[in-house]
């Protein structure tokens, strides 16, 4: 809940959704809303409110997770990527920071655009690594040519303020349009995680949004698990059945680790 005394109510009433705090300087708030990274961290906006305009940032965040994974942002096609992702959100870099300014009756996009940059860019870590496919995903390939279902590798997906992400597979099933994320370890469900919280912004409904996991349940975190449920359906290479059926009928795959023995 927003408190009265940190923001303005033309500001406040633009922000549903959000959680705030004091953000550590005079005037600026900290906002946490319904975007999280996998280590169940929320993403945070700095916002401060400056007469008829408000300034928001992510303090450098993105950058910094980006360092952490090795990517170099000085150059390469991370940095390209990495300014046409800020360009197409309008946003800037400063000092490392992803930043932008507008009309304080434009707070709640602002807000909205400097998240969904956190989150666009953290995916960049993955455009670094290169596009061979790993073993799960000439799997999944493999699987969907044996069941004839119609696909294309590695989909062009556009977002709303402009961005461009690249699932795994974008499969024609026999009822709607779904798009497949494949990961086969706990840094692959991170950017798996990303990936889907963006699809849903474009508009695909949860049962066009599908994270297949290597392995079976046992060889995954219930926290990480829960965290990628709650944005996409979740199955395991261990039962391709239930792929197929979560494909062909629409039948979504069960919280597996959430059930308790008898």
């Amino acid at each position: 809940m927003i408190r009265d005394d940190l923001l303005p109510s033309s500001v406040r009433d633009q922000l549903p959704g959000w959680t705030v705090a004091p953000g550590g300087k005079p005037g600026t708030v900290a906002l946490t809303g319904g975007l999280f990274f996998s280590d169940g961290d929320g993403v945070t906006v700095l916002l401060r409110v400056s007469g008829e305009e408000v300034l928001a940032s992510d303090a450098g965040v993105a950058g910094m997770r980006l360092v952490d994974a090795g990517v170099d942002l000085a150059g390469g096609r991370a940095a390209k990527a990495w300014a046409e992702i800020l360009d197409g959100y309008h946003l800037k870099e400063i000092h490392g920071r992803i930043t932008g300014r507008r009309s304080i009756r434009c707070a709640g996009a602002l807000v909205a655009d400097v998240a969904g940059a956190v989150l666009s860019t953290d995916s960049l870590r993955w455009l670094a690594q290169g596009g061979r496919e790993s073993p799960l995903e000439k799997s999944l390939y493999a699987f969907l040519n044996s069941a004839h279902l119609e696909y294309q590798k590695r989909p062009s997906v556009r977002l709303p303020r402009g961005g461009e992400v690249r699932p795994t597979a974008r499969v024609n099933a026999p009822k709607r349009e779904v798009l497949v994320q494949a990961a086969s370890s706990k840094q692959a469900a991170e950017h798996a995680l990303v990936l889907v919280q963006q699809l849903a912004r474009a508009r695909y409904s949860l049962d066009q949004r599908f994270v297949l996991l290597d392995g079976n349940v046992d060889q995954w975190s219930p926290d990480q698990l829960d965290l990628l449920a709650d944005n996409a359906s979740v199955g395991f290479a261990s039962d391709m059945r239930m792929v197929d059926g979560f494909l062909r009928e629409g039948k979504n795959p069960p919280r597996l680790w959430a059930q308790t023995p008898d």
